[in-house]
Order: C-alpha cells, then sequence, then structure tokens
C-alpha cells in the first residue's frame, strides 16, 4: 500500500487557513442571529399620543341628521343609476348652512333641509362644475324649504 499524498507544508497552511476562515465566517454569523434574536428596549415614540376627538352636541346632532337624511333618501338623489355614483353616500343641505343658521336655526338640523348626493355630485355641486337641478332636489324637501322663504334662494342655486 501506498501512502497518501498530504502535500507539503504550504498545502497545509492553505487548508488550515481555508478552515479558520470557514470557522470566523461562522462565528459571525452566529453572533448576528444573537444580536437580532436579543430583546432591545424599544425607544420611546417621539410623537405624542393621539387624543380622544371631542363630542359635543352640535357634533350628535350632525350625525344623527346626516344618518336621518341618509335613510331617508336611501342613496343619491342626482344619479338614477347607482354605478355613476363614486365617493360613498354624503347628505348635502340644500340651503347652505350659514345661511340657515342666520335666517332659520331651527330648521338647520331638520332632516327635510337636507338631500342624500354621492361624494362626486356632492363636491361637483359645490365647486360648480355640475351643479344639482332643482329638479334633482326631493319635492318633500323644495315643499319645507319653499314653505321657510328659500323659494328664490332655490331657484338661483339650483338652476
Amino acid at each position: 500500500m501506498s501512502e497518501p499524498d498530504f502535500g507539503d507544508v504550504w498545502d497545509g497552511y492553505h487548508r488550515q487557513r481555508e478552515y479558520e476562515e470557514a470557522e470566523h465566517l461562522l462565528t459571525q454569523e452566529h453572533r448576528r442571529a444573537d444580536t437580532l434574536m436579543e430583546h432591545r428596549p424599544a425607544r420611546p415614540d417621539p410623537k405624542p399620543p393621539k387624543r380622544a376627538p371631542r363630542r359635543t352636541g352640535r357634533t350628535d346632532q350632525l350625525w344623527r341628521w346626516k344618518l336621518a337624511v341618509l335613510e331617508r333618501d336611501q342613496g343619491c338623489c342626482v344619479h338614477l343609476n347607482p354605478a355613476d355614483c363614486r365617493e360613498g353616500w354624503q347628505s348635502h343641505h340644500v340651503v347652505a348652512q350659514q345661511e340657515l343658521r342666520r335666517s332659520r336655526p331651527d330648521a338647520l338640523w331638520n332632516p327635510l333641509s337636507g338631500m342624500g348626493v354621492c361624494g362626486l355630485a356632492h363636491r361637483q355641486h359645490h365647486s360648480r362644475v355640475r351643479p344639482i337641478l332643482l329638479d334633482d332636489v326631493p319635492p318633500k324637501v323644495v315643499e319645507y324649504l319653499c314653505g321657510l322663504g328659500f323659494g328664490t334662494y332655490l331657484e338661483r342655486r339650483y338652476l
């Protein structure tokens, strides 16, 4: 039998260096994994905590009014096809809130002072891109507001 060839001194040296390098890399990998697994205390949040929204009587009135208007109209009064409606349903004061507060504050939160519209129609009406027509306003709302003396306002604002 012949003896195995282990090479010369330089081959042994290179094999030893490769072994040490592999062990060094493995040790570093274990250290990184241990560092990641280690629990670090969380830094405090620099922003102050959010405060709870203030609920006022006016906010409650607004929500009750919106729900009553949307429940009565069951959707958008402007678009007959629900596929044309975008951005969800919203309630719209047919007469501006500022005008109602100034002249008839008792009618401000009456559901007959509003109508249900989709977000797209609401935005387009207020930006005057496509105003809501008087024919689209529910007849009960027109009758109620004309009885309060807003007939000329409706004719001017709703074409």
